[in-house]
């Protein structure tokens, strides 16, 4: 082999030993320095809906905490029910690390205030073990919550039997500055494991921002 083919081999060995190098770096920060991030979907909306005590609540109330938000109604046979104790699993989870009410709350909306009365929601949320102190339960008139729904891309329509069809995919994770950041699968197929990562995640990002 010629002293010139050595050099441009050696040239082309150490070339390719720079790219590996720089493809590990890059992986190796990517998998344990970069900040993990969440996509912001869209602004969340504003609104004014009545807790259970009648008093008007709006979005500033949540104002710097991280929001868990589903639209249920208690009539529901499947998907809210199981909705609720998925969230029950994530409050009993979130109380344990001493961040339920504090910096995480829920906040479930119905969207059946006729049959859905304080007195109702009252004991809708002492039947699935929902904590008052981390859990606002809110109602609005029917076409009020409907386009509230509409404003997150969620559908809900009363069906003929008096009950409703709305979609699955209506949970809401929403950080401090009111940015949806992620929608889940409600149901039974809600995966609670994801959910508090994607919570501690926004939790970490508002410490770095602080």
């Amino acid at each position: 082999m010629t002293d010139a083919r050595k050099s441009a081999v050696s040239l082309y060995l150490i070339l390719a030993l720079i790219l590996c190098a720089a493809a590990a770096g890059y992986w190796l920060y990517d998998a344990f320095f970069r900040p993990n991030t969440l996509p912001v979907k869209m602004d969340s909306p504003g609104f004014a809906l009545s807790d259970l005590n009648g008093e008007t609540v709006t979005e500033a109330r949540f104002a710097g905490k991280v929001r868990l938000a589903s639209f249920i109604y208690t009539r529901c046979p499947d998907i809210c029910p199981a909705t609720t104790a998925n969230m029950v699993a994530l409050q009993r989870e979130l109380q344990k690390q001493g961040l339920f009410g504090k910096d995480v709350e829920f906040v479930s909306i119905t969207f059946d205030p006729a049959n859905d009365t304080p007195e109702v929601l009252r004991q809708y949320a002492e039947r699935m073990g929902i904590d008052p102190s981390g859990w606002t339960l809110l109602r609005g008139e029917e076409e009020e919550v409907k386009a509230l729904a509409a404003k997150y891309n969620l559908s809900v329509v009363r069906i003929d039997d008096g009950l409703f069809a709305h979609s699955v995919t209506s949970l809401l994770l929403i950080d401090g500055q009111q940015r949806v950041r992620n929608i889940y699968r409600m149901g039974e197929d809600m995966e609670n494991e994801q959910i508090l990562a994607d919570i501690k995640t926004l939790l970490k990002e508002r410490q770095r921002d602080a």
